[in-house]
């Protein structure tokens, strides 16, 4: 099937070459006027100017034409007849809203994860440890995973859920701080730059136990006798915040590189489960 293709483009990496490949009839790029109607997106510093994108992939050779689409050239798009397919981003989501109401368009992921094994130890499981295949805890689990999934940090995404009786409390995902859009940058959390289990407490991040935890302790949540469902074993500092939350179950689904964070568990009386997937 043959589409029009669509987007901003900041900078070229591999994630838009898998995307250009698949698409490979003509390609349309915004223009600057359109992306700074995302005030916050415009200011990317690794961004190239429309023309030097335009050049850079003619050089490729991938695509049948390369054009900068402005608001000038808009009609010519607003009534191509193929369907159009674009990058699944803030920028192209807003000019999708805006100026191709109607118009039958895809959306595709062009974000790129970390794909190496981080730590043999994460898929270690100790011989004495307690496995669960309840399905109300894979349930939470799947819970656990779907905050993962809002997770901006490619690397490594974790979620979280705190339950009590059943039911969850809070819920929170690893997130850079001090805000949503403060990015981890193109070489993503400083901490990957050292071996698995080192350097975890230089992490931009807020780790999803520690801002499920503080979002409890702020709307007045007692977390004693609960359950935290996560993702991920936590790590060591983040042990030390749900141990002294009064959590007393953990349910985990991945390992972890380090054991510290176990022995605060149990040394708390954490007790400390498994919870196996169907």
């Amino acid at each position: 099937m043959r589409y029009a293709a669509v987007s901003y483009i900041p900078a070229i990496h591999k994630g838009y070459i898998d995307f250009f490949k698949r698409y490979p009839g003509v390609l349309y790029v915004l223009d600057q006027e359109l992306v700074r109607e995302v005030p916050r997106m415009e200011r990317d510093i690794r961004a190239l100017a429309p023309a030097e994108v335009k050049a850079l992939l003619e050089g490729l050779k991938i695509f049948k034409a390369v054009r900068v689409l402005g608001k000038k050239v808009l009609p010519q798009i607003q009534n191509e007849a193929l369907p159009i397919v674009m990058p699944d981003e803030d920028v192209n989501r807003h000019f999708a809203e805006t100026y191709l109401s109607g118009k039958k368009i895809e959306f595709v992921s062009v974000f790129l994860r970390w794909d190496k094994q981080i730590s043999a130890k994460e898929f270690e499981v100790p011989p004495d440890r307690v496995i669960s295949e309840e399905e109300r805890d894979r349930e939470m689990m799947g819970l656990a995973f779907k905050e993962a999934e809002k997770s901006p940090d490619w690397w490594r995404q974790i979620g979280a859920v705190i339950a009590k009786d059943g039911k969850p409390l809070v819920v929170g995902f690893n997130k850079p701080v001090p805000s949503k859009d403060y990015t981890f940058g193109p070489f993503g959390d400083p901490r990957s730059n050292f071996d698995a289990g080192m350097g975890f407490e230089i992490s931009r991040a807020l780790h999803a136990e520690a801002g499920a935890i503080a979002r409890a302790a702020r709307q007045g949540i007692a977390l004693e006798g609960a359950s935290l469902y996560v993702t991920t074993f936590p790590c060591p500092v983040c042990a030390k915040s749900v141990a002294e939350a009064g959590i007393k179950r953990v349910y985990y689904s991945k390992g972890y590189s380090l054991l510290d964070a176990e022995d605060v568990l149990r040394a708390h009386g954490v007790e400390i489960i498994l919870v196996k997937s169907a």
